[in-house]
């Protein structure tokens, strides 16, 4: 499952000018993506789960990596961040390759000092790469772990051609936009994974897909990766159909997810109360060593 990334991209959705409301076209229904921008998204989940690990594959600018407050590992062939608002190197690792060469000489963990609590997937806009950067990355994860994926609701056709045909014009009110075919990553996760708690948020301009309940032991993608681009590799937004990508999706507002996300290292109920009850474990201890016992008890009136 190796291949090389191209060393060229167009621009990317989040790069280009951003409509003030993103919408899904079809037969003259529209259809709106009308959330809070993904970046502030991101932001809030790092606020609200207080992750203790980030990995991420496709920095670019560094935008999105600086959100994260903790030991950090981005991966993305060209790094070009931005100089006004530079990282803290002392928590960030950055692996200046492609994903696929990144996960064949690298160990997360290692590079993270634990496995990965949260992870955004923004690289290669393909689906084959975005497959293999979900089944490498799910095996560093733990049972809680967060994985992020965007671009999977693409805003029209225009936006999910394929690198190489980047040439070709189709009518869009997005031009110069790219989110690539990886939308496709939502119906085989729907049918391979159903083991996974999927939500699609309303996050603009083109979603965010959230991974839980991960299992890093699954080999179910991994097993069936041949014959699941053997289905979907030619597969079009255009025969798909926009409406049953909606449906696949099931989007949920972003203030409605939000509130249900919890810490991924919250207080231990179980140590708190072994501690709470430790003085009194003591207590009885030493009235045991002084071989004291109660008084006894007096005699009720009848």
């Amino acid at each position: 499952m190796t291949r090389d990334q191209p060393t060229e991209a167009p621009v990317r959705v989040e790069d280009a000018p951003r409509p003030t409301t993103a919408r899904l076209v079809e037969n003259d229904t529209e259809i709106f993506i009308d959330g809070d921008f993904y970046m502030s998204v991101l932001r809030e989940i790092h606020l609200r789960s207080e992750p203790k690990s980030y990995f991420e594959i496709g920095a670019l600018f560094g935008d999105t990596l600086r959100q994260a407050s903790c030991p950090a590992v981005a991966v993305d062939p060209h790094f070009q961040l931005r100089q006004d608002a530079p990282l803290n190197l002392e928590q960030v690792t950055l692996r200046e390759m492609t994903s696929d060469d990144y996960f064949a000489s690298h160990d997360p963990i290692k590079d993270l000092g634990r496995s990965i609590d949260l992870a955004f997937l923004d690289g290669m806009h393909e689906f084959p790469f975005l497959l293999r950067d979900f089944i490498n990355t799910e095996k560093y994860c733990h049972r809680r772990s967060i994985i992020a994926m965007h671009d999977c609701i693409p805003l029209d056709c225009h936006m999910t051609r394929l690198f190489r045909d980047m040439a070709v014009e189709r009518p869009t009110n997005h031009p110069g936009c790219w989110a690539g075919d990886v939308w496709k990553m939502i119906p085989v996760l729907r049918r391979y994974r159903p083991d996974l708690e999927i939500s699609c948020l309303n996050a603009a301009p083109t979603g965010l897909a959230i991974c839980r309940n991960v299992d890093p032991h699954s080999t179910v993608l991994a097993d069936n990766y041949d014959a699941i681009l053997a289905e979907w590799e030619t597969v079009r937004l255009e025969d798909f159909g926009i409406a049953n990508l909606f449906a696949a999706a099931r989007i949920q507002p972003v203030e409605a997810w939000l509130p249900g996300l919890r810490r991924f290292h919250g207080p231990n109920r179980l140590r708190q109360l072994r501690a709470a009850l430790r003085p009194r474990r003591r207590i009885l201890q030493a009235i045991s060593a002084l071989g004291l016992t109660r008084p006894p008890e007096r005699p009720r009136a009848v």
